[in-house]
């Protein structure tokens, strides 16, 4: 196990947020692109100008790219539709591609936004070549006549309601559309040359010999490794929460086929990128001849992992980013968008319209409970607000609880204020299960993974500011928030009532996409057994092979993907700053070697980043901050805590809805109702929604049971809301 540095060796980590004024950072110039770190300066006297006719010739040049793009785009579909008539699809395409499991679906308003945005992006390209200046300092571009204003009017909000719309808007009263599903992310280092070689759009290169960055693929077989160290005082449901908060704040489409499935990058046999003709988009991962698991004899048999980039989009107000800046497909919010969607739409389909109380669909299952409503695929898979519910079966399982959760909260409603609309139940439930939610993020899951000091640093800051964008952070998306994929286990251990091993158990790699296990007569609470009792592995250099090489590996093949060379490929491709330039960003000198890391991240792996970077200027964010030592009491290295702090104390700050401000306002919680809320913890909720054999628990869920500090105590000795004093609503 990596050993914990000293609270002093730490020690400017944790004052570094503690000090820091976070209210000045984070304010926003009004676009959705907060003016972070080093920034260039963007004064009047430092931007180049340009006539109207270059600006013109700019713009002709970027239309005739994304014209070519779709012409490009239309071509590999034919393509597609000639070799699936001529000769289907055969065995080995299947088992050499190990098609990823792409729930995401088509994305047409993504898709057009980033063509529109690509306009844009390539004319500044193009200035930046005839001028012969840096991209960054070409000024903001307004929309072009060319694209015309937005076709949808400008939606009409009713800022006294008490409830929040589905697709994020209307939250923020000076900027209605701050938070929205459907746009871009926000950064904390908002440098363009900094994430991108180009300051626009190209891929980051070696900071010292311009040279091409080490394979994704490289980078995780030599920095990485599958060997396994458990946090015993952290429990597994900690991975578990960590994924479904994931997928109420973030995903970014990618490019895809207008049936959903995904562009290839690489050939049929996954020995070239030879793919005629490539997407634009194409970014495949260079597998190295040598590759321990892809090429164990050392022939170069396979090269190729597919991968292609995110989708990117504008700014709120009609001007155009500097730098390629990806699209949030959900709300930017904690506002349940896992449970009810991210569209209106969505949420339409999700609800139950007979039953008069407010209730979410449900599939009974054939002993009697409740399900997620079934989905329209292939295979048994489930129905949610997010649609990765099925990637595997702890998600689905996190997805049923909370379920289950607004069901019983609408009933509760029913029972005290009978002969109200479906509507009233509805909105009501939901409001309540998003204030728990917020609640037992802020105070039970951000102590453990950042540490109790810097969680109530986040908890203590002012209230509610309405000059802050929501934006997630795209360095929190991309990187920090995908610590959680350290804490995987290979094996899911689950325990039957009586605490002897289930039969049930099984092999992560053998669970992805497979969602009919949760029919088994005690896997929904056998596995809650398993999540609560069974540590989470340490954040650290250390993953799981099942996700390193197995991920979403077809049936009966060897291998599948690795996630965490896509973790690094995704952070290339968005633009991420580099891990050294993160600490300078958080207040620490910028490294000018390798052996400045020591007082953060372990000797052995330091040495293995010589092996493979250039220079410590090119360390990727991912790599860096998931390989440091952890602070005193928290599961994060100082890194991606400071990361977490800034994202979470943000969320919190620009909510008008959060569930703690405001109190005794008309559109708010009153103090009673909020107390009750308090009372809520996760253990409850899984008491309340299980399948009624989880009749013991440890008060704290996010820690392992402890005989002295989180001992089993009986669910009807842990607190709950009191419904008869939530009156009234």
């Amino acid at each position: 196990m990596l050993p914990k540095m000293t609270d002093c060796s730490n020690k400017w980590f944790v004052v570094l947020f503690l000090a820091s004024c976070l209210c000045p950072l984070l304010e926003v110039d009004g676009r959705g692109a907060a003016p972070y770190g080093e920034e260039f300066s963007q004064g009047a006297n430092e931007e180049v100008t340009f006539t109207e006719e270059e600006f013109q010739e700019a713009l002709r040049i970027g239309q005739e790219y994304v014209t070519k793009w779709e012409q490009l785009e239309a071509q590999i579909l034919e393509v597609d539709r000639n070799r699936s008539q001529h000769h289907g699809t055969s065995r080995a395409d299947e088992k050499y591609h190990s098609r990823r499991f792409n729930p995401q679906r088509y994305n047409p308003e993504a898709m057009a936004q980033s063509k529109e945005a690509a306009v844009y992006l390539v004319a500044r390209q193009y200035l930046s070549d005839k001028l012969g200046i840096p991209a960054e300092k070409i000024g903001d571009f307004e929309r072009s006549s060319t694209f015309g204003s937005d076709v949808s009017d400008r939606q009409i909000c009713d800022f006294n309601s008490k409830f929040r719309t589905f697709d994020g808007t209307c939250n923020n009263v000076g900027v209605p559309s701050f938070g929205k599903s459907g746009t871009i992310f926000n950064r904390l280092v908002s440098t363009p040359s900094e994430g991108y070689d180009d300051g626009v759009a190209t891929i980051r290169r070696s900071k010292l010999t311009r040279s091409p960055l080490p394979s994704a693929r490289l980078v995780s077989t030599t920095v990485l490794n599958n060997k396994s160290f458990s946090r015993l005082d952290v429990s597994l449901l900690t991975m578990q929460w960590g994924q479904f908060l994931d997928h109420d704040l973030t995903s970014t489409p990618t490019f895809t086929k207008s049936d959903g499935s995904e562009f290839l990058c690489c050939s049929a046999q996954q020995t070239g990128v030879n793919v005629a003709p490539p997407h634009p988009e194409c970014l495949p991962i260079a597998i190295p001849r040598n590759d321990p698991v892809f090429n164990p004899l050392g022939n170069g048999q396979v090269t190729c992992m597919n991968f292609i980039r995110s989708t990117f989009g504008n700014n709120l107000d009609g001007t155009f980013p500097r730098m390629r800046s990806q699209i949030n497909a959900l709300t930017h919010w904690i506002d349940g968008s896992n449970v009810y969607g991210s569209t209106a739409a969505k949420a339409r389909s999700l609800r139950d319209s007979t039953s008069g109380r407010g209730r979410m669909r449900t599939f009974i299952s054939n002993l009697g409970r409740q399900m997620l409503p079934l989905g329209n695929c292939p295979v048994t898979c489930f129905d949610a607000g997010d649609s990765r519910v099925n990637e595997q079966p702890l998600l689905s399982v996190m997805h049923t609880i909370w379920l289950r959760e607004h069901n019983r909260i609408a009933e509760n409603l029913f029972r005290i204020v009978p002969g109200q609309t479906d509507e009233f139940y509805f909105q009501h439930a939901r409001r309540l299960v998003i204030a728990e939610m917020q609640h037992i993020i802020y105070n039970e899951y951000l102590p453990v993974i950042i540490g109790p000091t810097m969680a109530a640093k986040v908890n203590s800051e002012s209230g509610y500011s309405n000059t802050l964008n929501p934006a997630v952070f795209t360095e929190f998306s991309t990187a920090a928030f995908r610590m959680g994929h350290s804490q995987l286990r290979s094996f899911i251990r689950l325990f039957e009532r009586d605490g002897s091993d289930s039969r049930e158990s099984y092999q992560l790699s053998d669970s992805f996409d497979d969602s009919s296990r949760l029919f088994g007569a005690n896997f929904m609470d056998n596995a809650l057994r398993g999540l609560l009792q069974v540590p989470a592995e340490e954040v650290d250099s250390f993953f799981a092979f099942d996700i390193t090489s197995q991920l979403f590996k077809p049936k009966g093949a060897t291998v599948g993907l690795d996630l965490t060379a896509f973790n690094i490929q995704r952070g290339r491709d968005h633009g991420l700053p580099t891990y050294a330039k993160m600490l300078a960003f958080l207040g620490q000198p910028l490294p000018s070697s390798f052996d400045q890391l020591l007082s953060y991240i372990p000797n052995e792996v330091v040495n293995a980043m010589k092996f493979v970077y250039e220079s410590v200027y090119d360390i990727d964010l991912f790599i860096g901050g998931v390989t440091e030592y952890p602070m005193p009491d928290a599961v994060l290295g100082p890194t991606f805590a400071n990361i977490f702090a800034y994202q979470f104390s943000n969320l919190r700050r620009s909510d008008r809805f959060f569930y703690k401000f405001n109190v005794d306002q008309p559109t708010s919680f009153r103090s009673g109702q909020l107390a009750e809320i308090q009372k809520v913890s996760l253990a409850r909720i899984i008491c309340d929604n299980s399948d009624g054999t989880v009749g013991y628990i440890q008060p704290k869920a996010f820690r392992t049971p402890h005989d002295l500090y989180n001992r089993l105590v009986p669910c009807s000795n842990i607190p709950g809301i009191d419904f008869s004093k939530m009156l009234p609503l």
